[in-house]
This record gives C-alpha cells, sequence and structure tokens, in this order.
C-alpha cells in the first residue's frame, strides 16, 4: 500500500476523461461519461498498488468524497497483478471521475496530481 507522501502527476489524455468513447469499441458499444485516473506502472510498482486495492478519494476542490478502487490490468510480476486505474465502486464504477473533471474544467493536456495521505486515502487535484 502507498505511504503518506507518495504521490505522482498525470498528464490527462483522451481516454482519461472519455474512455467510454474513445477506446476502440471491440467487445461493447460505447458508453458516454466513462473516465478514470491512471496510474503509471512506475507508481504502481513502487507503491504497490494492486488490482483490487479501496481507497478513499479526496478532492482538492472540495468535491464530494467517495470510495474509489485500483483496477485493471496493469503489469503482473511475482504473482502479483498491480493496478493501471482508478476508479469507482460498484455500479457505475468507470463514470465516478466525470463529474469531478466535470466540476474542474479539467481537458486534454491538463495535469491531475494524485497525493496519498494515508495509505488508504487519496488527494486528487487539477494543477
Amino acid at each position: 500500500m502507498p505511504s503518506k507522501g507518495d504521490k505522482y502527476v498525470v498528464i490527462v489524455k483522451p481516454s482519461h476523461i472519455a474512455w467510454g468513447t474513445y477506446r476502440n469499441p471491440t467487445n461493447r458499444d460505447p458508453i458516454e461519461g466513462e473516465s478514470y485516473v491512471k496510474i503509471p506502472s512506475q507508481y504502481a510498482r513502487s507503491y504497490s498498488i494492486k488490482r483490487g486495492d479501496l481507497f478513499t478519494a479526496h478532492f482538492a476542490n472540495g468535491y464530494p468524497s467517495m470510495k474509489i478502487k485500483a483496477s485493471g490490468n496493469g503489469p503482473y510480476e511475482n504473482g502479483v497483478q498491480y493496478a493501471k486505474q482508478f476508479e469507482g465502486v460498484g455500479a457505475g464504477a468507470c463514470k465516478a471521475f466525470t463529474p469531478w473533471y466535470q466540476s474542474c474544467g479539467i481537458e486534454v493536456g491538463d495535469s491531475v496530481s494524485v497525493e496519498f495521505i494515508s495509505p488508504t486515502d487519496v488527494v486528487f487535484a487539477k494543477i
């Protein structure tokens, strides 16, 4: 699990804010409103962020906190499946970050800071 003070910055790409319509829909129809926050492989490994880990997301702009999970098929090493993204929990998981992105006016090319304030709490901020 991450430690207090662990952090990284992500440059927002089209897939991060419009995953449901940006991706190549080979196995399902496009879905409006899907998004996620990327976990770069180097940070997933060094902070030991594994697929299925649960966190509480806090937002620097005052957006309400929510439960999130680390998901996706990141690097698989030594029996550990690391995560590659943060998304919500439960139904609509891939839509959880979309309202926050919209509340910040985040666009492609903007930067998002991801900072852990405890092993299970993370603060997201547009920078």
